[in-house]
């Protein structure tokens, strides 16, 4: 079987640790001369849009060319850029307390439709062919639910067929498809708070691939949240059966990705997104 990485990029990652550029200082000193709100909303704006082009840009130096350049084709997947999906939810609440099932996932799917496109024009401009997919166009097949559905199968033809020409297939994670019968057509899906990590575990097995590769703020599986505890311990390896019986779950990874990993015997690891060589942990879900 032809190696072919699958590697998730979270929304973080993608959006990078400087969410405005280096000197944030610098910018509310700007902001304070400019003479309106929609100036000062404008020039944020413009300063964030910088700030993740240069992200971008680090993650295809640093992560997906390096596989490129040793003729190596990876599937890419992306979430939506941190915060995104929050704002988006947000707006969907402002319009109706109880927003429709099928738009409010058209406006939730469309953060990670921003950030594939970014990121695939990243790589363009860096002489490495790629192309952004929907979770439609990726064959996401899913549960005949517009919110929270769970995938059922992928069909990868088009992305294999992307691969073998050489193109990078950059896919938007936490969407699919399913068949509508009341409209005769097929019809979108989203899958959940941190689906994207299921789009990354459900395109590996669809490839015949037995691991993917999770890029994420934090560089590893810890034994309680780095982040509130000094004496968390990194684990160099997991077992899935273990990891599922913990309370709390790790946020670093979706459950279902991880049950859907165990099903379907796709191993998972966990790296650090802003350092290519630090190691991770590994995600045992193959016994």
């Amino acid at each position: 079987m032809t190696y072919i990485p699958v590697l998730k990029f979270g929304g973080l990652t993608l959006q990078g640790r400087e969410r405005f550029g280096p000197d944030e200082p610098a910018l509310l000193e700007e902001c304070r001369q400019l003479e309106s709100v929609n100036a000062i909303y404008r020039h944020i704006e413009t300063r964030r849009n910088q700030a993740r082009a240069k992200r971008l840009r680090e993650i295809a130096e640093r992560f997906i060319l390096p596989f490129t350049t040793d003729g190596v084709i990876p599937v890419v997947v992306v979430s939506a850029f941190d915060w995104t999906t929050d704002k988006l939810q947000q707006l969907a609440y402002c319009v109706h307390e109880e927003p429709d099932d099928r738009e409010y996932a058209r406006l939730l799917m469309s953060g990670e439709l921003r950030a594939n496109a970014a990121l695939a024009m990243v790589l363009q401009c860096m002489d490495c062919p790629a192309c952004s997919l929907t979770g439609h166009e990726a064959g996401i097949n899913t549960t005949p639910q517009h919110v929270d559905a769970l995938v059922r199968r992928v069909h990868a033809g088009y992305s294999r067929s992307l691969i073998e020409r050489g193109v990078v297939p950059v896919i938007a994670g936490f969407q699919g498809y399913f068949h509508n019968p009341k409209l005769g057509r097929n019809d979108v899906s989203i899958l959940g708070r941190g689906g994207s990590n299921l789009t990354a575990v459900a395109l590996a097995h669809a490839l015949g691939q037995s691991e993917c590769i999770m890029f994420t703020d934090v560089d590893g599986i810890y034994d309680k949240d780095p982040r509130r505890h000094a004496d968390a311990r990194k684990l160099p390896e997991v077992k899935a059966s273990d990891l599922l019986e913990w309370d709390p779950f790790p946020q670093v990874i979706q459950k279902e990705a991880v049950q859907f990993a165990v099903n379907r015997r796709v191993n998972i690891w966990i790296r650090d997104g802003f350092d290519a060589d630090a190691p991770g942990s590994l995600i045992v879900c193959t016994g």
